[in-house]
């Protein structure tokens, strides 16, 4: 491969290294998850630190800001050494009822009872202004900024302690593209000022555009690293994925006749601010995923189709006749089934035994007259358990006691009760071990085969591999392209949603 591996980094003078794994590795149990990672951030640096999901970016940067301590190696660098290295997550921190100035104070560093907010003022004026946030007043309630806005001041939080080294989880994957040129522009000024920003995202664009040095993870171990202007985009993506990738088989159902009625159809559907002009189709007998990062709108299609997130304009039918989707009771009268994501706050209820979760969906089948009959609550459960290959001697206990990949389970099986036409899932084995990943999928397209519309929404590469029949994929609220999964290579799938143009 023409890009470099493990490339030395001796042209940078060792004054300038302010942080540096060295040979880190982290276990938990007997699991791996970074093998020997090396790897040195220099002042006046960005350095883009990419890998899909799994591949332990999230465990490094963790350790390299002294949150987890290593299982083997070491970190070491003045900014490490002075605990100046601050972590920006996607996820926002910010206090939204406290003032602008008031979360600065709470970032600072002072462990003091009385915070000096006379002499705090002038320092926070500066680095607002160095973040970018030169027009925001200091006693502005953090509520009415944008969400951009709120990115920056995160950035200011870090800039408050004087950290050497910032590390951004992307940062932009919910913004606009506007608000994402402002974000790039503070960084380069970060840059310039001498400090090292650690930078993580899956737009490769931004890659291509921002970063002076590329790191590339894959299975906790540095796949590559160099000089950004050293790789293409392909390279990128085939380090990502590991050039001896190899696409998982897939679990096909037995030849069947399919109806050709039983189709979901969607035209122009857009919500506002979330995703436009989204149109596709799902036919009987196949399995649509909807493929995109965090932020891409994808999800929020399927949310769309649950009745949670009603759209603006745009059609939905189901079976040739229109579907009305203004709220989630609505669409379960419609015959839609829904698994989110989250599992244990949206999916199960965590402190309810299995047969009752299961039933919860369907008590109009299990009870008359006002009253609950438990020889059909049990009778559904167990069908039902069967469905999804779930054990139905612990049908009693709660689902808490249970691993993810089970709780997972019980989640479709509560879908399931309710008899969907059309089944919608988001992220459909997330924290799922292997075995029960195989379990679930031979679960979907046995459903598939029974004339049930399945739609999921991943972000897993090898979930759409060995899942779906065709994927459809989105970049930032658009839907780039639509492939028959069996037909299209891995490096156009990913292409497309990361950098949003057809590979």
């Amino acid at each position: 491969m023409s890009s470099p591996q493990h490339a030395a980094v001796d042209e940078k003078s060792s004054a300038s290294l302010l942080l540096a794994a060295e040979s880190v590795t982290k276990m938990y149990g007997e699991v791996t998850v970074l093998h020997s990672v090396d790897v040195e951030f220099h002042a006046g640096e960005i350095h883009a630190l990419l890998g899909e999901n799994g591949a332990g970016k999230s465990t490094l940067v963790k350790i390299l800001a002294g949150i987890i301590s290593p299982s083997g190696g070491r970190v070491s660098g003045p900014a490490y050494d002075n605990h100046d290295v601050a972590m920006v997550f996607q996820e926002l921190s910010v206090v939204p009822q406290l003032s602008v100035l008031d979360n600065l104070a709470l970032a600072g560093r002072a462990n003091r009872w009385l915070v000096p907010y006379r002499q705090l003022r002038g320092r926070a004026r500066k680095v607002l202004d160095a973040a970018g946030l030169t027009d925001v007043h200091l006693d502005r309630p953090v509520e009415t900024l944008s969400l951009a806005q709120q990115q920056l001041l995160e950035l200011a939080r870090g800039l408050i302690r004087d950290a050497q080294v910032l590390v951004l989880d992307e940062p932009t994957a919910t913004l606009s593209d506007v608000e994402i040129r402002r974000v790039h522009t503070v960084t380069r000024n970060l840059a310039a000022a001498g400090h090292a920003v650690l930078y993580i995202t899956h737009r490769l664009g931004e890659v291509m555009e921002l970063a002076d040095r590329v790191t590339i993870l894959r299975s906790g171990r540095v796949a590559a690293t160099g000089h950004r202007s050293a790789f293409t985009m392909a390279a990128i993506v085939e380090h990502m994925l590991g050039e001896a990738h190899a696409n998982a088989a897939k679990i096909v159902p037995a030849e069947r006749d399919r109806d050709p009625d039983n189709v979901l159809e969607l035209a122009g559907l857009t919500v506002r601010g979330h995703y436009e002009d989204v149109s596709f189709t799902a036919r009987d007998g196949e399995i649509i995923a909807l493929f995109g990062q965090v932020g891409s709108g994808a999800e929020d299609v399927v949310r769309t189709l649950a009745g949670l997130l009603p759209p603006h304009r745009g059609s939905i039918t189901l079976c040739g006749d229109a579907l009305a989707v203004p709220s989630r009771v609505a669409t379960k009268r419609r015959g839609i089934g829904y698994v989110p994501a989250d599992r244990a706050t949206e999916g199960v209820f965590l402190n309810a035994a299995v047969t009752t979760n299961i039933s919860s969906s369907a008590l109009d089948r299990i009870s008359g007259a006002q009253v609950l009959r438990h020889r059909l609550e049990r009778e559904l459960a167990g069908e039902m358990a069967d469905g999804v290959q779930f054990n139905r001697e612990r049908l009693g206990e709660n689902v808490s006691a249970f691993s993810g990949g089970n709780q997972q389970k019980v989640a479709i099986a509560r879908a399931l009760a309710m008899h969907p036409r059309l089944l919608l899932m988001s992220e459909p084995t997330r924290g799922v071990d292997i075995g029960a990943r195989a379990e679930i999928y031979q679960t979907l397209r046995r459903l598939a085969s029974h004339h049930v519309l399945v739609v999921v929404y991943s972000t897993d590469i090898v979930e759409i591999r060995d899942l779906a029949d065709r994927a459809v994929t989105m970049y930032r609220g658009k839907t780039v392209g639509s492939h028959r999964v069996d037909d299209t290579d891995d490096t156009t799938l990913i292409t497309e949603i990361l950098h949003g143009e057809v590979a």
